[in-house]
């Protein structure tokens, strides 16, 4: 029996962990979201820059923008210093710069506290998904990042709800919501401990490692990145995109659609339950496979015509493109050593959300070509081609094995029970 050491106390992640990460992921799906029932209004109540330019876009979408610039410096922070701190901390600073722009009245430093917000999302989102592959391992671990998309999702439609309730009092109201971080924070001080002996998987097996892990990790991280960062463009098309179509299909209450939008986007947490249960699957099946299902989604929604038809093409789209984040993440995660998970996951955000910004830039185009339609057939015959390309690309990629030994995991007759990892934590006051 191994004794540790002196100083020494051993500490298992499990629940607790778990549900205040899936909690704490959400909070950067607010930088935008809470924004957007108010967003009409911005531009009167911010109003414009040198040479008359709006500055409402900006007091929108810079938290979005900090996250991609900032991503892979602040994955790095926490390579470096460590996952709590910069977790805790960035906790605490998105409390405060969150609700900063109640007492703000300059556009300007509106504008400076969201960029700081943006700044502070990218290291939440980076702990996050740091904190899970350390503390879980294999199956456990797949699982929760499933969750965490889902919770992320999920968490989209109650904000924009709550920021339209509290847009309704004032526009500055929304920004309050933000202080929710505080008492994340609060939990998160006892709950979420540093996994400083989270090496363990340097020990695995030879034969484990031949068996789950590619041979050219640096080529496998180049193609996930890149198949995060075009998934990313299809991924928005219908957030982004459905009001237009709903619009040119004769749907012109803006309740109306909002809801519709919802509807449509029940699929994306569904589809990133599904990869609980699909995991297992060779990378590029199931890339393949999801991007071809939300391809087809599109296509029966040009196919078929009025709104229904729209809507539930859109749901079937959101099914496969749910898939995009736990299947990359998880892949991320197996082939990434510990001491740059960080980073790594700080990567994944900046193709993530860099893949949001031009998926208007990349759609607009298509759509256009599209002379007698409302657009929508361009972009389900440029998804299926995708899902084909993508499969063909990257079949003779390996990206690790689910079911290799994963980091942790524990051995047991050539195959690995994913597990919470029992940690080694420096005893201390």
């Amino acid at each position: 029996m191994k004794v540790p050491r002196a100083g020494i106390t051993r500490r298992e992640a499990g629940a607790a962990q778990g549900l205040l990460i899936l909690v704490a992921s959400a909070l950067p799906v607010m930088g935008v979201v809470l924004l957007s029932p108010v967003a009409q209004r911005l531009p009167q109540e911010v109003g414009t820059g040198p040479g008359g330019i709006s500055l409402a876009p900006l007091v929108l979408t810079a938290p979005a923008l900090a996250i991609a610039l900032f991503s892979p410096v602040g994955g790095y922070l926490l390579d470096i210093i460590g996952r709590r701190i910069c977790f805790l901390t960035a906790l605490f600073i998105y409390a405060l710069l969150g609700a900063a722009p109640l007492w703000l009245d300059n556009p300007y430093l509106i504008i400076v506290s969201r960029f700081g917000l943006g700044m502070m999302e990218a290291i939440i989102l980076a702990s996050t998904i740091a904190l899970v592959a350390d503390y879980f391992s294999g199956a456990t671990r797949d699982r929760w990042i499933a969750s965490m998309m889902a919770v992320a999702a999920f968490a989209g439609t109650l904000f924009y709800i709550t920021g339209g309730f509290l847009g309704s009092i004032s526009w500055k109201a929304p920004f309050a919501a933000y202080g929710i971080a505080a008492v994340i924070f609060l939990a998160a001080i006892p709950t979420i401990f540093e996994p400083r002996a989270a090496r363990a998987e340097d020990a695995v097996a030879p034969s484990a490692r031949r068996s789950g892990q590619p041979r050219s990790p640096s080529r496998a991280l180049a193609a996930i990145l890149t198949a995060t960062f075009v998934g990313s463009m299809f991924f928005y098309v219908v957030p982004l995109q459905l009001g237009r179509f709903l619009e040119a299909r004769g749907v012109t209450s803006s309740s109306t659609i909002g809801l519709l939008i919802a509807l449509a986007g029940l699929g994306n947490p569904i589809g990133s339950f599904s990869f609980r249960h699909l995991r297992t699957a060779p990378f590029a099946v199931l890339l393949g496979g999801s991007t071809a299902l939300s391809g087809l989604g599109l296509l029966l929604a040009a196919l078929w015509p009025g709104a229904p038809a729209l809507v539930f093409g859109a749901f079937i789209n959101q099914l496969g493109c749910g898939m995009l984040c736990p299947l990359t993440m998880a892949a991320i995660l197996r082939i990434a050593p510990a001491h740059r998970r960080g980073a790594s996951g700080g990567g994944w955000s900046t193709a993530f959300f860099v893949g949001q910004f031009f998926s208007p830039m990349a759609a607009l185009p298509l759509m256009a070509l599209d002379r007698t339609g409302d657009g929508v057939r361009p972009l389900a015959v440029a998804n299926l081609l995708y899902a084909g390309a993508a499969f063909w690309l990257l079949a003779g990629i390996k990206f690790g094995s689910a079911e290799a030994r994963d980091h942790g995991g524990e051995a047991d007759g050539g195959r690995v029970r994913g597990t919470a990892r029992t940690i080694e934590v420096e005893a201390g006051p």
